[in-house]
């Protein structure tokens, strides 16, 4: 479903009406006034696609009017349609000098002029669709949120976007990553019912109005279909390993789970929104609460005003709980080195645990707050356990592997770090500011 498009008719009262029985066939919102004030108070609010006016009006020049219609409306400018019985080609011609985008006789076939109308809507239409997947682009979405606003009937809208796109795009290029985006958006298509509008705003964001009841539904079908297709976007190297590999600054190896999708739904039932940009950026804030959990996730929403993820499976609800700072383990058998991480994150905000053996740290998982990340060094005091195995048993732990782990470690195999489960490896001796850096990335 699109938008419905919005006709202005500018003209006497007689030919108003004419227009206006001919035009409601088109599909069209039909919009008239028979004077220039009243089309000002039309205009000071309604955003048309189309105008229709003609070259004489009894209170002035038509084609001075929409001269200043080009001049003072600001984009998306409508599409501007002067009515001119001259059979003078050149003045008609110079009509196009005034803004008019098509000039046509004020005695035209009515019929006709249904069919030109219905032409440059069309197109109007084509020109604001996104030219990579050809969905309604920006214009058109905020349309049809404005619309959809005034709405009585329910509605929910569903912020759709891929994780981790960009680390896709440089290591396949941006034509892997464009049929990716593409195949996203045929997803969002396939699963819409004859009622819900897909938009594509850039790049990977999307967006989804659907009229169903029960939008989580169609949000579980959409991660479903997603994480089916998404294997064969990767060599099969990848797949095997499970995740790719990013390579940054000072030695930087990061381990970046394969693509999925996030989405964050919001309902006309949750509460009263004041615009179509309230309606955006709420539904990205539940997409982004998404991105935190493992996989293809959607968050929907609730009247809670401070929402915290509660989760459950593979997918969340959203529930109260005051924000907090995050919590960071440090795993560390050299005492200088410890006190410099704890002082350092400490006076970054972070509340900072620090241990020197595996044993401690599972001691400090069972019983204390649990942490949002730690840092571990491969080589620790612990007859038992090293680093490596540490890391392996924090990642096949239930309740332990949605933690994030850092290596920080003088041992040079970056690859044996992330092949245990590490999220990052960070070589020994490294610059503080990075560490911090990357800690922020990964808890923001």
């Amino acid at each position: 479903m699109l938008p419905t498009s919005i006709v202005l008719i500018i003209h006497q009262a007689n030919q108003v009406r004419q227009y206006e029985q001919v035009l409601e066939k088109t599909g069209a919102k039909i919009h008239t006034a028979t004077s220039f004030e009243q089309a000002n108070e039309l205009l000071s609010f309604l955003h048309p696609d189309l105008i229709i006016l003609p070259t004489s009006m009894p209170e002035g020049d038509g084609r001075l009017y929409g001269q200043q219609i080009r001049a003072t409306l600001v984009q998306p400018r409508p599409v501007l349609v002067l009515l001119q019985d001259s059979t003078d080609v050149c003045e008609r011609i110079s009509l196009f000098h005034y803004g008019a985008d098509d000039v046509l006789p004020d005695s035209i076939d009515r019929k006709e002029l249904a069919f030109r109308v219905m032409a440059h809507l069309r197109r109007r239409q084509e020109e604001f669709s996104n030219p990579l997947t050809q969905l309604p682009g920006p214009n058109l979405i905020r349309r049809m949120l404005e619309q959809t606003l005034v709405s009585d009937k329910p509605w929910s809208a569903m912020s759709v976007d891929l994780n981790k796109i960009r680390v896709y795009n440089e290591t396949y290029g941006d034509l892997a990553g464009d049929q990716l985006i593409k195949a996203l958006g045929a997803i969002l298509v396939d699963v819409s019912e004859e009622e819900d509008f897909v938009g594509h705003i850039e790049a990977d964001d999307f967006l989804v109005i659907t009229r169903s009841g029960k939008p989580e539904m169609k949000a579980e079908r959409i991660c479903q279909q997603f994480d089916h297709i998404s294997n064969r976007f990767y060599p099969r190297g990848d797949i095997e390993r499970g995740y790719l590999i990013s390579t940054g600054r000072g030695g930087i190896r990061k381990r970046i789970p394969l693509i999925s999708i996030a989405i964050g739904i919001v309902s006309k039932s949750s509460r009263r929104f004041q615009s179509y940009v309230d309606v955006l950026t709420s539904s990205r804030d539940y997409r982004y609460l998404a991105k935190k959990q493992p996989g293809s996730s959607w968050v929907s929403d609730s009247s809670l005003p401070e929402p915290k993820l509660s989760v459950s499976g593979k997918h969340t609800v959203i529930d109260r709980e005051e924000t907090r700072r995050s919590r960071i383990l440090v795993i560390e058998p050299d005492g200088a080195m410890a006190c410099l991480l704890q002082e350092t994150l400490s006076l970054e905000g972070y509340l900072v645990q620090v241990t020197n053996s595996a044993g401690d740290a599972f001691d400090l998982l069972q019983n204390e707050a649990r942490p949002d990340l730690i840092l571990l060094e491969s080589n620790l005091a612990d007859r038992q356990m090293d680093g490596w195995k540490l890391c392996r048993s924090l990642k096949d732990h239930e309740e332990f592997r949605n933690i994030y782990l850092v290596m920080v470690t003088s041992h040079p195999d970056q690859s044996r770090a992330l092949e245990s489960g590490a999220d990052l490896y960070l070589p020994k001796p490294f610059d503080m500011s990075l560490l911090l850096n990357e800690v922020s990335l990964l808890l923001d």
